[in-house]
């Protein structure tokens, strides 16, 4: 496995580890390494379900360990990612950041159409344009309700293209984003800005 940060570098000497383990150490180390005093963006793009349908015994639940059973693996997998994302939140909570984190989880795509996945009642898989390959569930969170003053849940769609835009305005807006990155904002993005939509409930309509 490896992964690649502007500062930590990419990972090396990883072969035979387990990859989710080292997502959460190394967002331990940069939450542990960062100034709770300024802004952090912190990507985790965690491939845990994924194949090759796989996980350690230890994620496997006691009344579901057969690791040839299609469910257990899923399961065992799906709690590969529930204990990174546990254990980054605990890691935020000790470092006084976590009540002013805003907490953005979604899938870039749906199912694949072997027996691991099902995207009923969607149409499609993953590697298609019907529903089931593009039309994923998402939420956000935040214990902060300056934050996030929405609360609820939403049949409207948002294209995993607006989430570019929609971030870098909550983050501080294209101003601050180029005086932090040095990048001029682009002529035309092809990203909707959803901040007062998702956040603040200022709207309805989708």
């Amino acid at each position: 496995s490896s992964g690649i940060n502007a500062e930590y570098g990419t990972l090396a000497n990883t072969t035979g580890e387990y990859s989710m383990e080292l997502f959460k150490a190394r967002a331990h180390q940069i939450i542990e390494d960062h100034d709770p005093d300024t802004p952090l963006f912190l990507e985790l793009s965690l491939q845990a379900v994924h194949d090759s349908w796989w996980a350690p015994a230890e994620f496997y639940s006691s009344y579901c360990i057969d690791d040839t059973d299609e469910d257990c693996v899923m399961q065992a997998m799906t709690n590969a990612i529930i204990y990174v994302m546990n254990s980054t939140i605990e890691a935020l909570k000790e470092r006084g950041m976590w009540n002013d984190t805003l907490m953005v989880y979604f899938s870039d795509n749906g199912g694949t159409s072997d027996g691991y996945n099902s995207n009923l009642p969607l149409r499609g898989n993953k590697g298609e344009l019907y529903d089931g390959g593009v039309h994923t569930a998402a939420f956000l969170y935040s214990e902060n309700r300056d934050i996030l003053v929405r609360r609820g849940r939403t049949a409207c769609y948002v294209h995993i293209v607006d989430w570019f835009n929609t971030l870098v305005n909550i983050s501080g807006g294209w101003e601050e984003f180029s005086n932090n990155s040095g990048q001029a904002p682009p002529d035309s993005l092809d990203s909707i800005d959803q901040t007062s939509y998702l956040l603040m409930g200022e709207t309805d309509e989708c």
